[in-house]
């Protein structure tokens, strides 16, 4: 999954999807203009990176919402934990995966099925449904159902729990260290999203001991394979954070990561800032057999 630069596709950016054919294509506040213009803007990259490449965007609710003054409101997901109303959550979501859908995109990275406890970094606040699995797991179904009821895929994140970690992902990388049993709590939610059919997973970069004391979770077949796959039974897309990330390049060159990644079983690798290492991760993925264009994982 790559991301763009503007709000038109550049001659640079032509040669790159036409050439790596990514598997999807994320878009954030800097690719909007206006509504015209977005709609245009997704139907040439359908053009370039062909028709099946899936059309991704963060609409999680409250303040990430990357168009929000263009798309119909959608409260924070706290907010809709503390209503306790799982219909009105679905209804929400019908009404912006409606909206979504007439755009062109194709997959919510969301919900956040992350429970919060006292040490959660303040990021995270209102990106959670709250403290209680229960509510969350209950919350996620309806959120789910909600934007499959409007035709949007969805993603569960960020596996396995990033509730209890006071440092940002995105700045450097935090340790858990809460024990296994400790760590069934977390799961829950993630545990009645792929219930409820949940499209993705996405593994969060944190280091959990209990799991994988030599790795993080995006870069662990540990937490990959063998728990969420193998144990936890989800045969569906696991996607990687945001390679590009500071827990991730704090340690890691992005081949080193990317590699890592797609080993441990994530097979949709998120390199979405830099155009050069867009280009220097599809460069060191080994291409699937029998491709016959671009490295596209699933082709």
């Amino acid at each position: 999954m790559i991301g763009l630069s503007g709000t038109e596709v550049t001659p640079e950016e032509e040669e790159r999807l036409n050439r790596i054919r990514p598997e999807s294509v994320i878009l954030f506040t800097r690719n909007f203009e206006s509504v015209p213009q977005i709609k245009r803007y997704i139907r040439r990259i359908r053009e370039l990176a062909g028709q099946d490449v899936k059309l991704a965007v963060d609409h999680e609710g409250g303040r990430v919402v990357r168009f929000p003054d263009h798309l119909p409101p959608f409260p924070a997901p706290r907010l809709f934990g503390e209503g306790k109303n799982p219909e009105k959550m679905r209804s929400a979501a019908k009404t912006a995966a409606d909206a979504l859908k007439d755009w062109g995109f194709d997959l919510n990275l969301a919900p956040v099925v992350d429970v919060l406890t006292p040490t959660s970094h303040p990021r995270m606040v209102d990106r959670c449904f709250g403290s209680d699995p229960e509510r969350v797991s209950e919350m996620a179904e309806a959120f789910i159902q909600g934007m499959h009821d409007g035709g949007i895929l969805t993603c569960a994140k960020h596996f396995p729990g990033v509730g209890p970690a006071d440092l940002d992902p995105h700045e450097t990388g935090p340790t858990i260290k809460t024990t296994r049993k400790e760590q069934e709590r977390f799961l829950i939610p993630f545990r009645r999203a792929i219930a409820a059919g949940v499209d993705t997973v996405m593994i969060s970069h944190i280091r959990y001991t209990n799991l994988d004391p030599d790795n993080p979770a995006t870069l662990s077949k540990k937490i990959i394979t063998d728990l969420l796959k193998n144990e936890m039974g989800f045969n569906r897309q696991i996607l990687s954070d945001d390679l590009e990330m500071g827990a991730i390049t704090e340690s890691y060159s992005i081949e080193d990561a990317i590699l890592k990644a797609h080993t441990a079983g994530c097979n949709l690798l998120l390199v979405c800032k830099d155009p050069s290492n867009e280009d220097r991760a599809w460069q060191a993925l080994p291409p699937p057999k029998g491709t016959k264009r671009g490295r596209r994982l699933t082709d």
